[in-house]
């Protein structure tokens, strides 16, 4: 059997490619580094975002309410109404590690997970009871053992304006509380962070009727003892004199009055301050307050009206003032002739003897 002839074609060998050029190489050793580098930044930040340190809640200069249990607020929210000055390691007694902050006025348990930390807060401006948070100029009602601080404005006859706040030891103050602030006529003392005092030296608002914010000339209502116009019906007292001091005011408390028919003494229980207001008759033509050469009206009258001072112009002056004594036991002499005197025996003042003869 004849077969046809077996023909094999020649293998042929792929076609060769043509070599990379050095510029095409180096691209693209360029394009896995950049890509190497964004996924290893990437990876960078993704360690950061979950390695990197918390802030920690309750930090020191955030604001926390004033709830037994602190519970944070901006610092701008009225609930802020603490700011913590300072975290400490908490000890017992429980917030003596805040006292060496001087305007910390509360300790408080940090929450958990960190319940051994003690928070020192300090009041802002949103408390409006913590006395820790006055300032001069506020103006405040203050009930025995708490105040609230008002609109100075309010016609509350209590309300008190702020003149300086001092921290003391302890309650009471026994060492001359607001000595340094002459202007104050109100001290009173609040307990605060371990039981050292905050003394908040204050005086009457203009509107306030205490006779504590008395100045000389004012005047006082018999029955109330509190200030009134001096026309007003009712109305017995004038201010003679008004001085604080530290201790309390001995028997004779206006020893360099001499007209005096009553004294006020305002003191507290908290502090040793004292107010003491002298006080005279409300009307001026008192003989009281006659001097050598003043003329008198109603000398030698009988049932009627005592002798009052007058204008010696007035053609019913009948007397003149011939001599004012002041002092213990002072008394008119008894020239011969008539004469008149008026004589006020020591009591809260000095002692007076005002001495007039007829003209």
């Amino acid at each position: 059997m004849m077969y046809p002839p077996q023909h094999s074609e020649p293998m042929q060998e792929p076609a060769a490619q043509p070599p990379i050029s050095s510029a095409r190489r180096r691209w693209v050793l360029w394009l896995v580094l950049a890509v190497v580098i964004v996924v290893g930044a990437a990876a960078g930040v993704a360690g950061y975002v979950l390695t990197r340190p918390v802030p920690p809640a309750m930090a020191v200069g955030d604001c926390v309410s004033d709830a037994g249990i602190p519970v944070e607020h901006d610092c701008a929210d009225e609930r802020a109404t603490y700011r913590i000055v300072a975290k400490e390691s908490a000890q017992w007694p429980f917030g003596l590690v805040c006292m060496k902050y001087a305007n910390a006025t509360r300790a408080v348990h940090e929450p958990p997970p960190e319940p051994d930390a003690a928070l020192c807060l300090a009041p802002t401006r949103a408390n409006n009871t913590d006395p820790g948070a006055l300032i001069a100029g506020d103006c405040v009602d203050v009930k025995k053992e708490s105040l609230k601080r008002i609109a100075c404005d309010a016609s509350s006859p209590t309300t008190l304006e702020v003149i300086a706040i001092e921290i003391h030891a302890r309650v009471p103050v026994t060492e001359q509380a607001c000595k340094a602030h002459a202007a104050t006529r109100d001290a009173t003392a609040l307990v605060s962070l371990g039981g050292r005092a905050i003394v908040v030296c204050a005086r009457p608002t203009a509107n306030s009727t205490s006779v504590s914010g008395a100045e000389v000339g004012d005047c006082a209502a018999q029955a109330t003892m509190t200030l009134a116009p001096c026309d007003q019906p009712g109305v017995r007292h004038r201010v003679l004199s008004v001085r604080t001091q530290h201790v309390d005011p001995p028997m004779l408390q206006c020893p360099d009055d001499g007209n005096v028919t009553a004294v006020f003494v305002s003191s507290g229980a908290t502090t040793d301050l004292r107010v003491v207001v002298c006080l005279g008759p409300s009307n001026l033509d008192h003989l009281g307050y006659g001097k050598p050469g003043d003329c008198v009206i109603g000398f030698g009258a009988e049932n009627g009206p005592p002798p009052t001072l007058v204008d010696c112009a007035d053609p019913a002056a009948n007397a003149t003032v011939a001599e004012v004594l002041r002092g213990p036991g002072a008394e008119c002499p008894r020239p011969p002739g008539a004469s008149g005197s008026l004589t006020m025996k020591q009591g809260a003042g000095s002692g007076l003897a005002v001495c007039y003869v007829p003209l």
